[in-house]
């Protein structure tokens, strides 16, 4: 049987510690309110679509990942 595809909040943060990247609910809720992983609203129930909570996690839009500035200005420095 085939996983399912579209899941509440809940279930997206159950399904997430099961596949190893332990994602709470406070995470998605916020991901979801900045508008990083769409969502439909049902009601009161958030839907998310499993394939876009992956697609934000390996950042494949690139959103989270910032160019260097070649202009000369100020930039931010990541600490590790």
């Amino acid at each position: 049987m085939a996983s399912r595809q579209i899941l509440t909040i809940k279930e997206a943060a159950e399904r997430s510690k099961q596949e190893g990247y332990c994602l709470s609910e406070y995470t998605l809720r916020r991901a979801i309110r900045s508008g990083a992983i769409p969502c439909r609203i049902v009601g009161k129930t958030y839907l998310i679509a499993w394939p876009n909570i992956v697609k934000w996690l390996l950042c494949e839009d690139g959103a989270d990942n910032m160019p260097i500035s070649s202009s000369g200005g100020i930039r931010r420095v990541e600490v590790s």
